[in-house]
């Protein structure tokens, strides 16, 4: 069956049925495979943007899909627009054909036709990263990844947490640029990311450092015998940061269960222990020529928007 067959076009909202029923025969419906909930809040109602999403048919036979999600940027330079390559699939008969990399690259060139300025990251993992190496993608590195473990026998109270979380007002968030580029987190995706998640799965903890006031948004995954509480976001005083002071970390051990704290962290701890193995490794590449200007190698990151969800 030669490629030249298929039809590639945009997905339209009334695909998203085929398109969930598609995830399911290929990774299974307890495999990880999204519900049309879950792929509808991802995709239809980012506020980062509608992603786009390329369809691969035979006649009338769903066979491949490749979803860029929307993420928006800024810096004191502007905002931009970025893309990540997230979700993908390819009917089992249909693999082999190249259908992932026309997809893909389709939407690249789609993305070159709106006057923009933007770029594409991902975290592929190692199987996948020479794939998207020929495709014009470039390290850019890892991001500081450390553990802290926790000093308390206590037990975390993970549902109140999450209690906690979904009652909280996020009203108050403001986006400030810096110097670096930055997601672009003000209300409207702290509300959407952590409270409007199907299936959600994260806790919020509130710590006082002096005079400034914390809000820590988290995850906690059971290791084996300890627990991971892993810092996806922090807030500072109503705005997002990166760069975390001691005394945070000094409370914030006492803060969770037995286990240990994984967390992103523009500077290296003295009595961290750092994960390169475990950081994922970021890849990124421009969409226009025009876009040579970004520095890329300015860039900001929290656990929360490098997780794969």
């Amino acid at each position: 069956m030669k490629e030249s067959n298929f039809v590639y076009q945009l997905a339209k909202p009334t695909d998203v049925d085929q398109i969930v029923a598609l995830f399911e025969l290929c990774l299974g419906a307890d495999g990880g495979a999204p519900t049309a909930a879950f792929w509808n809040w991802k995709h239809n109602q980012n506020p980062g943007g509608i992603s786009p999403v390329l369809l691969a048919w035979d006649k009338d036979k769903l066979i491949g899909i490749r979803a860029f999600m929307c993420y928006k940027f800024h810096s004191n330079e502007g905002e931009m627009k970025a893309y990540r390559p997230v979700d993908t699939a390819t009917h089992p008969e249909y693999q082999g054909k190249g259908i992932f990399s026309h997809l893909t690259l389709s939407l690249i060139e789609d993305l070159k036709k709106i006057d923009q300025k933007a770029f594409i990251f991902n975290t592929p993992n190692g199987q996948s990263k020479p794939g998207y190496i020929k495709m014009g993608w470039i390290e850019w590195g890892k991001p500081l990844l450390q553990i802290l473990p926790t000093f308390t026998f206590s037990v975390n109270s993970f549902a109140k947490d999450q209690a906690i979380l979904l009652a909280h007002d996020f009203s108050m968030i403001n986006a400030v640029a810096t110097h670096h580029i930055a997601v672009c987190k003000d209300s409207a995706y702290y509300h959407w990311r952590y409270q409007k998640i199907p299936m959600q799965q994260y806790g919020l903890k509130e710590i006082k450092v002096g005079k400034d006031d914390y809000i820590i948004l988290y995850r906690q995954k059971k290791m084996k015998f300890l627990h991971e509480f892993r810092v996806c976001d922090v807030v500072k005083n109503n705005v997002s940061c990166t760069t975390i002071p001691v005394p945070f970390f000094v409370k914030l051990f006492f803060s969770f269960g037995l286990g240990f704290i994984s967390f992103i962290n523009n500077k290296m701890l003295w009595f961290s222990i750092k994960l390169n193995k475990k950081s994922p490794m970021v890849t990124f590449r421009k969409i226009n020529d025009h876009d040579n200007n970004l520095l890329f190698q300015d860039l900001d990151w929290n656990i929360g928007e490098l997780e794969l969800f």
